[in-house]
C-alpha cells in the first residue's frame, strides 16, 4: 500500500515532462520541415529601399522620375481646368456690360486681353461679327476646337505614361532575370533560393511599372472628361452672349486688333500735281 503511492505520484511528473519537452521541440521539428523559413524571416526585414536597389537602381530611378512627371501633370491639368480658370467671371461681366452699353470695341479688347479659353474664343467670335451670325458660330466652334486640342494634347502624356512605365518595368525585370540566370548557369545550382530571391529583386521593378501606370490611365480619363465638362461651359457663356447680338446692325463692323477697311477705288490724281507729289513724299 505504501509502495504505490510514490508511484501513483510519480507518473504525473513524468506525462507533464514529456509534454513540455514536446512543446520544446516542436519549433526545431517544424524549422526542419520548413528549411526556408529563416529566408523568409529575412526576406521580411528588407525595407522597400533595399528592394529598389537589389531590384536595379538605373530603372527603378526613371519609373521614380515618371511618377513626378505624372503627378505634375495630375495637378498641373486640375489647376488649369477649373472652371474659374476657364472661364472667368470677371472678363464674362466685363464683356456683358460693354455689349450692354454697345461699346463694342471695349467689349471686344477686353476678350483680347483674356488669356483664357473663354477670352480667346470670344476674341475670335468678336472678328467675325461683322460676316453675320454663321460666320461668327463657325469662328467659335473653330477656337474652342483649338483649345480643347491644346488641353488634350498636354494631358496625353498621362496615356504615354500608362503604356511606357509597364514597359520600362517589364525591361527592368528581363534583363535581372538574364543577370540571374547567367550566374546560375556559371555556378550551378547549389542553392535554389538564391535563384528564387533573385527573381522577387528583378520582379519588382514590373511592379514599379504598374504603381505609375494605372494611376496614370486612371488620371488620363477623369481629366479628358474634366475638359469635355469645362469646355461645354465655356461654349455655353459664349453661345449666350453671342447669340442675342443684333447681326443685322453689325453688317461690316471690324474688331480686329489689326483690323482696315479698304475704301472703294477712287480716280488717282494726275502725275506732277501738288496731290501726287504730298502722296509720294508720304
Amino acid at each position: 500500500m505504501h509502495a504505490s503511492t510514490p508511484r501513483s505520484l510519480f507518473a504525473p511528473v513524468v506525462r507533464l515532462g514529456a509534454i513540455v519537452l514536446g512543446l520544446g521541440l516542436l519549433p526545431a521539428a517544424f524549422a526542419q520541415q520548413n528549411p526556408d523559413i529563416n529566408t523568409v524571416a529575412l526576406a521580411e526585414t528588407k525595407t522597400l529601399f533595399d528592394k529598389i536597389m537589389l531590384a536595379g537602381p538605373t530603372f527603378m530611378a526613371i519609373l521614380f522620375l515618371c511618377s513626378v512627371f505624372m503627378v505634375w501633370l495630375i495637378i498641373d491639368g486640375t489647376l488649369r481646368t477649373r472652371r474659374s480658370q476657364l472661364a472667368p467671371r470677371a472678363t464674362i461681366a466685363a464683356v456683358r456690360q460693354h455689349l450692354s452699353n454697345g461699346h463694342y470695341g471695349y467689349a471686344a479688347q477686353t476678350a483680347i486681353q483674356d488669356t483664357s479659353p473663354f477670352g480667346r474664343i470670344a476674341a475670335a467670335a468678336f472678328t467675325k461679327i461683322g460676316l453675320g451670325k454663321e460666320a461668327t458660330d463657325d469662328a467659335i466652334y473653330e477656337e474652342a476646337e483649338r483649345s480643347r486640342s491644346s488641353f488634350n494634347a498636354n494631358i496625353s502624356y498621362l496615356s504615354v505614361l500608362g503604356v511606357i512605365t509597364p514597359m520600362i518595368g517589364l525591361t527592368g525585370t528581363v534583363i535581372g532575370m538574364i543577370e540571374a540566370f547567367d550566374t546560375l548557369g556559371s555556378a550551378g545550382v547549389g542553392d535554389p533560393s538564391k535563384l528564387s530571391a533573385a527573381i522577387g529583386h528583378v520582379l519588382v521593378c514590373t511592379a514599379g511599372g504598374l504603381v505609375v501606370a494605372i494611376p496614370a490611365f486612371m488620371a488620363y480619363y477623369f481629366m479628358r472628361n474634366r475638359i469635355n465638362a469645362g469646355f461645354r461651359h465655356v461654349q455655353a457663356e459664349i453661345f449666350a452672349i453671342f447669340h442675342h447680338l443684333p447681326y443685322e446692325h453689325l453688317q461690316g463692323v471690324r474688331l480686329e486688333a489689326d483690323a482696315f477697311v479698304p475704301a472703294l477705288p477712287q480716280p488717282e490724281p494726275a502725275a506732277g500735281t501738288a496731290s501726287a507729289t504730298a502722296t509720294a513724299s508720304v
